[in-house]
């Protein structure tokens, strides 16, 4: 059974709902066409090649095509009208060197391409996974956006690193359990991260929009 982290965009929680979880701990997963989810499966085996190289384990995608089963599964937005948009989605767990649980991977958009990609990472209080936090992110842009952040500096940032750890320090010394970056603009793609304070320390999400 794989582990799913629930999501808060903004103000609100657009849970990857309890039900994918039970969802993963049946042996019925819908069978999408490959035809269409051609540009999901190259970018999930591109991710974990890549991310396999810098010591972050990522599993096999579960696969969510059919609209009952996106409806039932993969309800990942509470605005009603992005939440039609969502036509496939796939969700993969990363763990560390050792196998412990990191976070998640989420795509979601069309039949024939993914629109919005959510990387999630949970630390603990003291952010003592920070390092992974950064090399997932960095992994994860340089791999579906382009490994360019240097030349293009999107946001007048020299380096993704230091994106994040600037939401980081926002985000710890202000008295709010939410923060989010500015959206920057990298070739062509949409990029923003939030941070938000829970029971467990703190949840990451870098978000993607393609």
């Amino acid at each position: 059974m794989k582990k799913i982290i629930p999501i808060a965009v903004g103000a609100a929680v657009v849970a990857i709902i309890l039900g994918l979880v039970i969802f993963m701990n049946t042996n019925v997963e819908p069978k999408a066409e490959t035809s269409t989810a051609s540009k999901y499966i190259e970018a999930n085996s591109l991710l974990k090649e890549s991310l396999g190289k810098n010591q972050i384990k990522m599993s096999s995608p579960i696969k969510l095509a059919k609209p009952d089963t996106i409806s039932k599964y993969c309800t990942l937005f509470s605005s009603p009208e992005k939440q039609k948009l969502v036509q496939y989605c796939t969700s993969t767990e990363l763990k560390d060197a050792n196998g412990a649980f990191l976070g998640n991977i989420h795509m979601v958009g069309t039949s024939q391409d993914p629109k919005v990609i959510m990387t999630l990472i949970q630390t603990d209080s003291k952010m003592s996974k920070f390092d992974s936090v950064k090399t997932a992110f960095r992994t994860v842009s340089d791999t579906l956006v382009c490994d360019c952040w240097s030349q293009k500096k999107p946001g007048n940032q020299i380096t993704i690193d230091n994106w994040i750890e600037g939401l980081r320090d926002f985000q710890q010394n202000s008295t709010q359990t939410h923060s989010k970056s500015s959206v920057l603009s990298l070739e062509g793609k949409s990029l923003q991260l939030e941070l938000t304070r829970n029971n467990d320390g703190y949840l990451w999400q870098f978000f993607i929009y393609l």
